[in-house]
């Protein structure tokens, strides 16, 4: 009888070992393919991110982004009214008008993390610091004048975006004429 017992505490010893083993490699296994998951789907946002600022990127080598960038106005936009006058040049208006579009569009795109500003500062960078330069004013006196806040403001955040970009990584040579602007008090 004690023969019996004893083999009945072995077995039951076993059983306990194997189940405490076999939770064990689910857990490990749970853990890894949580991990296979997660990278999967970091990949899958990766690729995503880049197929939309591809086509972002595409746009401005459609035939409207192209016609936009010669017709872009010749004299100086600076206040709400040199803005007013510039929709009497229907071409120049288009083509500011497209380019505003275009960057403000891009802005919510980098600040809802959906492109990632290093692409955009590699590829762009020149025209959207260009751009912000040149048109700032006009963008604050508008704000201004007709009590619009938002007028611009994602364009403004994606050139701030990109100089601290060029600002982390100097070897980009991404210039910053934040310097030459007078700021707002």
């Amino acid at each position: 009888m004690v023969e019996f017992t004893v083999i009945l505490q072995f077995i039951q010893a076993t059983g306990i070992i194997v189940g405490v083993a076999y939770y064990i490699m689910n857990i490990e296994n749970n853990r890894r393919n949580q991990e296979l998951t997660l990278k999967a789907q970091e990949h899958a946002l990766e690729t995503r991110q880049a197929q939309l600022f591809m086509s972002i990127y595409q746009s401005i080598y459609t035939t409207e982004g192209l016609r936009s960038e010669y017709n872009m106005p010749k004299t100086p936009v600076k206040t709400y009214e040199d803005l007013e006058d510039l929709y009497l040049e229907e071409d120049a208006y288009k083509a500011w008008s497209w380019y505003g579009t275009f960057y403000e569009g891009i802005g919510v795109l980098v600040k809802e993390n959906l492109v990632d500003i290093g692409h955009v500062a590699l590829l762009i960078s020149g025209g959207v610091i260009n751009f912000w330069t040149k048109y700032r004013e006009v963008y604050l006196d508008t704000r201004d004048k007709l009590n619009w806040p938002r007028f611009g403001v994602e364009t403004e955040y994606l050139y701030d975006r990109v100089i601290e970009y060029g600002e982390a990584h100097p070897e980009l040579q991404i210039q910053s004429p934040k310097a030459s602007i007078p700021q707002p008090e």
